[in-house]
């Protein structure tokens, strides 16, 4: 009996898989989540990184596995879920946490092939996750979690580049969450503004793409820019471990939000576009009226 009663504990815990789980919030998504008894995978491609993330589960006594992922491969996203799913039987919640600032200044100063560098990582390498995903979450009945950004609602001055991409993606998830939704997906766009990772630290700025050279150019550096900004933010930072908790509270609920921003003071910042519907009820009310047109 007791034997038995192990195997129906581990059949019935969830799968989750975790994108961009090797810092800020992901890493905290993965860590929580792993504590309160989910089957974690967690995905990066830094292995230093990976191996920090390995520990930090251990010190907690938590159980987390780690793997590899290049969202620029789609071949391997395409692998690693499918192997994900031989492996544990099945997935039953993906949260899609990857993404970065990689250019910064205005379409001017932006090189061509620095906003397609941006949009490859922020948003093809997330949409490869979720259509890697979703056959797998449609046979569970799953969760889909996409983080993007308040700046995929509002766009921020010198930051074209990384708005357009969390723009993009936001479109894609908003448009594909009534199609799935009709097959048991319940999805939610997560929309944080600045959380307190290591978004400054040195390693950032050596990712950043070169801009164009502009003769008597009237900006001012984008860089330079973004630091005072952030410093400027101050309090209003979010804690990762803080957003970590509540993209897992997300998970839980039996009927979660098509949006949902992080803290009060983001719902303040969007409201301008999104006050009538801030959490997207109007939406998936509008998107259901439009798809019954079919029925």
């Amino acid at each position: 009996m007791e034997v038995g009663n192990a195997m129906s504990n581990i059949v019935d815990k969830k799968v989750l898989v975790v994108t961009g789980a090797t810092s800020g919030m992901g890493r905290a998504l993965a860590l929580e989540a792993a504590g309160a008894g989910y089957e974690v995978v967690a995905t990066g491609r830094d292995p230093q990184r990976m191996e920090s993330l390995r520990q930090a589960a251990a010190e907690r006594g938590a159980d987390l596995e780690v793997r590899h992922l290049e969202l620029t491969d789609h071949v391997e996203v395409a692998e690693v879920f499918s192997d994900v799913a031989r492996a544990h039987g099945r997935i039953d919640a993906v949260a899609a946490q990857a993404g970065g600032i990689y250019a910064l200044g205005t379409a001017e100063q932006i090189t061509m092939e620095g906003f397609r560098y941006v949009m490859e990582r922020n948003f093809f390498g997330n949409l490869a996750v979720i259509k890697a995903a979703l056959p797998h979450l449609r046979a569970s009945r799953g969760r889909l979690v996409v983080t993007t950004s308040a700046n995929g609602v509002i766009g921020a001055p010198f930051n074209d580049a990384y708005a357009a991409s969390k723009f993009a993606l936001e479109g894609a998830v908003e448009s594909l969450a009534p199609a799935v939704a009709r097959h048991g997906v319940r999805t939610t766009i997560v929309e944080p503004g600045p959380v307190a990772t290591d978004l400054m630290a040195p390693r950032r700025f050596g990712r950043l793409l070169p801009n164009e050279v502009i003769a008597d150019s009237p900006y001012p550096e984008p860089l330079e820019l973004l630091s005072r900004i952030i410093s400027g933010t101050g309090g209003a930072m979010q804690p990762p471990e803080e957003v970590g908790r509540k993209i897992l509270g997300l998970l839980t609920q039996e009927r979660p939000p098509l949006r949902f921003q992080t803290a009060p003071w983001v719902g303040e910042f969007v409201a301008p576009k999104l006050a009538a519907d801030l959490d997207g009820s109007r939406t998936s009310a509008a998107h259901e009226a439009y798809l019954a047109l079919a029925d």
